[in-house]
């Protein structure tokens, strides 16, 4: 039971509450810029399509999963990126389906560096299943029901320079607040969450230690109006230049071990496992993320291209 009402509690301060955390929560950012800047679409040679899964807190009723599609390439002599993300994401009695369209106009320079400016439009369609918990006072008029929905529309922005050997970003993936509508009318908006803008900052360099082995480090930080900066370090080792084991540490919140097999040039596939460190790892047991990856590009062309299937 005790740990069903701190869910409870967890679920109403991530839903209801404006200046916590709203955008989903990645382990393996390092694999998926195109969630967090706009500006990162078109940025490799080819089109790319990945696949993500998450499951957060197992062990919890209700706790938050999530499944991301995402997929990005480079037009018009690979000036103009474009990029599709399809995402649900469930959390307690609340899920959302968002559409986010991704476009960036890239500068490319002589030494295979590059700098690019990119826009989001985005639409986000929420609900509510209020007809799904189990209400201690079945005649509250406050509380719905049945389910309550609502659609918002937003836009991005953000700017990605990456070179050989690294790459920094910065990104607000919806720039305007969204109002929370959902037309409960006894509420007077007070468990109507608005969703907000959060600004992330995020860079990454890697460097050989030896011919077949790499270290990469990445950084990503994450900020939201009157809510703590959330800080993720990581440190990775790349073999061969063909499979990546890194560990990476949330603060105060988690440590994370991640491992990336690249099965063949196209090919890739990573997996993720949280421990929580924070008061949370008494109610569950752990996290876990999967990630699938195709890269559009022929044998013959890896080359000095590698770096792309980790940047």
């Amino acid at each position: 039971m005790k740990k069903y009402i701190f869910l409870f509690c967890a679920v109403c301060l991530c839903s209801f509450n404006s200046q916590g955390q709203q955008d989903i929560q990645y382990t393996q950012f390092m694999f998926n810029k195109l969630n967090f800047n706009p500006a990162y679409a078109g940025s490799k040679s080819s089109f790319y399509l990945s696949a993500i899964y998450r499951k957060q807190w197992i062990g919890m009723s209700r706790a938050p999963q999530t499944i991301t599609l995402n997929g990005h390439g480079a037009v018009l002599k690979n000036r103009l990126g474009l990029g599709l993300s399809l995402t649900y994401d469930e959390i307690g009695f609340s899920n959302r389906v968002s559409i986010e369209t991704n476009y960036a106009y890239i500068i490319r320079f002589k030494n295979k560096s590059f700098f690019s400016l990119g826009l989001r439009g985005s639409m986000y369609y929420s609900q509510i299943r209020w007809d799904q918990a189990d209400l201690i006072d079945n005649f509250d008029t406050a509380i719905p029901q049945s389910m309550t929905s609502t659609i918002l529309p937003n836009f991005g922005a953000g700017a990605y320079y990456e070179a050989k050997n690294w790459y920094v970003g910065i990104s607000v993936p919806h720039i305007f607040v969204n109002e929370g509508d959902f037309d409960i009318a006894a509420s007077n908006g007070t468990v109507e969450p608005d969703f907000t803008q959060h600004y992330y900052l995020m860079g990454g360099l890697t460097f050989d230690l030896s011919e077949k082995v790499q270290i990469q480090q990445n950084l990503l930080l994450k900020y939201v109006v009157n809510a703590p900066v959330s800080v993720d370090v990581n440190l990775s080792f790349v073999f061969l230049r063909r499979v990546l084991f890194g560990i990476t540490y949330r603060v105060e919140s988690s440590i994370s071990a991640i491992v990336q097999v690249q099965a063949t040039p196209q090919f890739g596939i990573a997996v993720a496992y949280d421990y929580s460190t924070n008061a949370l790892r008494e109610y569950n047991s752990g996290s876990v993320e999967a990630m699938l990856s195709y890269w559009f590009v022929k044998n013959e062309d890896m080359g000095e291209l590698h770096n792309e299937r980790f940047f």
